[in-house]
């Protein structure tokens, strides 16, 4: 499942409205497509919600067609696992961090507060 923001109007400031809270429920995540910040993954890990690249950073695959495991997405290619919370890789072959954005639960919507623009 994934999801676009498609209109810069919809970006304020470094505040991303990313999709409604009850499209992503417990256990489970989602892609959005932000233009100024790239594929963002929003996972909801027993009511938490984390936002993260949704870009593994060894094989370039979605995350979000990765697994869910507690607070570890693992991504679908080679099996890297990331921790949501931290963005750190915590098995080879990813080495690098996923970048982590602050993510909050605004009137039943799910925001997050990007750091910063996608390279390239």
């Amino acid at each position: 499942m994934s999801a676009d923001v498609t209109s810069a109007a919809e970006l304020k400031g470094c505040r991303v409205v990313l999709c409604a809270a009850d499209d992503v429920p417990a256990g489970r995540m989602l892609r959005v497509v932000v233009p100024e910040a790239g594929p963002l993954l929003v996972a909801n890990v027993d009511g938490t919600f984390h936002v993260t690249a949704d870009t593994c950073t060894h094989a370039e695959a979605s995350l979000s067609e990765g697994d869910l495991e507690g607070r570890t997405v693992v991504c679908p290619v080679h099996w890297a696992e990331f921790d949501l919370a931290t963005g750190a890789a915590l098995c080879f072959p990813a080495t690098r961090a996923l970048a982590v954005h602050p993510a909050a639960v605004e009137d039943g919507q799910v925001v997050a507060y990007i750091r910063g623009s996608r390279e390239g």
